[in-house]
């Protein structure tokens, strides 16, 4: 779920950044299945993918989501881990406010 969150999060900062041809790589394969996946999942988890899917339809044309393994790219692990240690209250209010839409 926090995978999820996260992608949806990174997604909107970089659509409001005006980067628009961007690939990401994500080290979670449930996560980048989903987002390739044409199942719909009426979960809590299902309905982040879809509104990651939906921006990525509408805003990123030119970009993709693809699996690396995380120890391919330990570094970038551990600076999230990292970050993800002390969260702003602020910044875990603001995704939470804007993917649940409350």
């Amino acid at each position: 779920m926090g995978e999820a969150v996260g992608l949806h999060a990174a997604l909107d900062w970089i659509s409001n950044q005006q980067f628009y041809s961007v690939d990401f790589v994500r080290n979670c394969k449930k996560v980048v299945d989903c987002v390739h996946s044409s199942l719909d999942n009426s979960s809590e988890f299902g309905c982040i993918i879809y509104a990651y899917k939906q921006l990525l339809e509408n805003r990123f044309q030119n970009s993709h989501v693809e699996f690396n393994r995380r120890q391919a790219n330990r570094v970038a692990h551990e600076l999230a881990q990292a970050a993800l240690s002390n969260p702003s209250p602020h910044i875990l209010l603001m995704i939470y406010l804007h993917v649940f839409g409350v």
